[in-house]
């Protein structure tokens, strides 16, 4: 599984940052914003599947091509 840091990476190449909160950072991506922890743990496997079909709208395989 990703971890938040990688999540933030995608981010910073694919949407277009707003703004610092206090424990996280808010992305607009495809007209909706996200909010991403600063966290760097893993995120767990069932909050990942909601971030990419729910959030992001892609599939892993997207995800991944997106990080280089």
């Amino acid at each position: 599984m990703p971890r938040w840091k990688d999540f933030r990476r995608f981010l910073d190449r694919n949407a277009t940052f707003l703004r610092h909160g206090r424990n996280h950072d808010i992305y607009l991506y495809k007209g909706q914003r996200i909010r991403v922890s600063r966290s760097s743990a893993e995120i767990d496997s069932n909050t990942w599947k909601e971030i990419l079909s729910k959030q992001l709208g892609i599939t892993q395989e997207e995800f991944n091509a997106g990080l280089k």
